[in-house]
């Protein structure tokens, strides 16, 4: 009784080794059709990288800002036709810390803006986004704000057809 037990064991543990054999072939060629697909999916999402790199820097192919930006503080036609009319206006409505009001600017009422920017209360910042943060993009924020007089003023640039052009102001200062 005893013997046939020992061999009835080593039967199970015969047909259990070759159940984890059979099983772990199965789970290997798994393995190797993920990996050939995980593979064939990096390659893929490398080419879209390249493609999206190849057209992001196609996009942001505009005229140096800086160059384009003294011109368009210099020169009172320049400016007027680098304006996307009717220009999105936003300031207090009433009063300061009151509602806030969104007006268009059309071209018959657009003023010249110097944008003589070293004023000794003031100071100002260029961004690369309209995030207020630096990173390349197609757009350009030109942030002035009083440290004593409490101005704040907001320029939005965005680049279209290798070229610069203002869309938007916001004037919410004191």
């Amino acid at each position: 009784m005893k013997m046939n037990k020992i061999y009835f064991l080593g039967l199970i543990l015969i047909l259990v080794s070759c159940k984890q054999n059979e099983l772990s072939s199965e789970f290997e060629k798994r393995i190797d059709s993920l990996t050939t697909e995980l593979n064939n999916s990096k390659e893929q999402i490398e080419s879209l990288k390249s493609e999206l790199n190849d057209k992001s820097e196609m996009s942001l192919r505009n005229e140096k800002f800086d160059s384009f930006f003294w011109r368009f503080m210099t020169d009172s036609s320049f400016q007027s036709s680098r304006i996307k009319f009717p220009l999105e206006y936003i300031t207090w409505k009433d009063e300061i810390d009151g509602e806030i009001d969104s007006n268009k600017i059309k071209k018959s009422e657009w003023e010249y803006d110097s944008f003589y920017i070293n004023r000794a209360s003031e100071r100002t910042q260029i961004y690369d986004n309209f995030n207020l943060n630096l990173r390349p993009t197609n757009e350009r924020v030109l942030h002035s704000y009083g440290v004593e007089t409490g101005g704040d003023a907001k320029y939005y640039f965005t680049g279209f057809d290798g070229k610069w052009h203002l869309i938007r102001k916001e004037q919410l200062g004191d």
